[in-house]
């Protein structure tokens, strides 16, 4: 994530009638987090509720990125191979979470990726397919086994000089997770956090008062959906090889790299989506994760490790031949799936 200048792009307060009293709607878009982010709310709270989640995202913005002076993750990866870094309480539990699943996805999920994302450089201009001897000297700058937390004082090393946390995977399900407590505060019980698409949190139920319909993205149709999926009390995530990506001779190199080879996951996948029921802890991180996790594990080890979690976490994976493995009733949620794929559970 980097730090983008803070300012409104829309903002709006309208009233709707319901029971014969007029309800608040709040509605407002900023950038941050590298993405146009909106927050809806209904509710006699409304538009503060909207104003402290704005200002609670812009302050893990500045938190949770690697460009502000002021950033833990910069000051943890400035300190490789060195010290211990104490961390704030938000990047400690999440580096905390982070560790226990990528020790359960054996590594699949894994935030120590930074070296090898900056050596690709996908999503910037500087995206190429590196040399195979800088793809092998990056490897020793990787690994979740080299970050190290020390509990006692909340604080962090990464063993190896030039070694980097990267929470592009992970920071903005707990964006999510902040956002549903803040809510929570103002009594919001329906609205819509957007992160960007990739990460959403459907609060409640739309002003026609029914679930929210969420448009999944088709991989290969930039304006067209795969599917769209209803949800209500529940945290979305996608992670897809179209969401960054460049083209060379013919192949498509994405940004989700596979932690075993620094480079880009190759096995059939072009897209994985995660809902997690709200009331489940840490639901909008794991929507994050597991769907990054999914997509580097492959469709079989992804669906047989979806199949392990319990029913709260429901997911579909779309493979490059035209199918949508689903699981725990995710085909249920779906409408309007597109031609070109079909829905199956196994």
């Amino acid at each position: 994530m980097k730090l983008k200048f803070f300012f409104l792009l829309t903002a709006c307060l309208v009233l709707f009638p319901a029971c014969g009293k007029e309800v608040p709607r709040a509605q407002r878009s900023v950038v941050l987090m590298d993405t146009v982010i909106t927050l809806q709310a209904r509710g006699e709270q409304a538009g503060p509720a909207v104003d402290a989640g704005i200002e609670r995202l812009e302050q893990l913005d500045r938190m949770l990125g690697e460009d502000a002076p002021e950033s833990a993750v910069r000051q943890l990866n400035d300190s490789a191979g060195k010290d211990y870094v104490k961390l704030p309480d938000e990047v400690w539990h999440i580096l905390e979470v982070s560790q226990k699943y990528s020790e359960l996805t054996h590594g699949a999920w894994d935030a120590t990726m930074g070296a090898a994302i900056s050596l690709w450089g996908i999503g910037t201009e500087y995206a190429h397919v590196p040399p195979a001897k800088d793809l092998e000297a990056v490897k020793e700058k990787t690994g979740w086994r080299h970050l190290k937390l020390r509990p006692e004082d909340k604080s962090a090393m990464l063993e190896r000089e030039g070694m980097r946390v990267h929470l592009g995977g992970i920071a903005k399900g707990y964006a999510l997770d902040e956002m549903r407590k803040v809510f929570q505060q103002y009594g919001i019980r329906d609205g819509l956090i957007d992160l960007g698409a990739s990460s959403l949190y459907a609060l409640g139920k739309n002003d026609k008062g029914t679930a929210w319909s969420i448009g999944i993205r088709h991989p290969r149709k930039e304006k067209e959906l795969l599917a769209k999926a209803e949800l209500s009390d529940e945290m979305l995530s996608t992670s897809g090889d179209y969401e960054r990506f460049f083209e060379q001779e013919g192949t498509r190199y994405h940004h989700i790299l596979d932690p075993l080879t620094c480079r880009p996951a190759e096995n059939g996948i072009v897209s994985v989506t995660v809902v997690v029921a709200d009331g489940t802890e840490d639901a909008g991180m794991l929507s994050d994760l597991f769907s990054t996790a999914v997509f580097v594990m492959g469709t079989e080890k992804g669906k047989k490790f979806l199949e392990t979690l319990p029913p709260s976490v429901s997911a579909e994976i779309t493979t490059a031949d035209g199918r949508i493995l689903t699981v725990h009733g995710f085909e249920k949620r779906m409408r309007e799936i597109a031609r070109d794929f079909r829905a199956e559970e196994r």
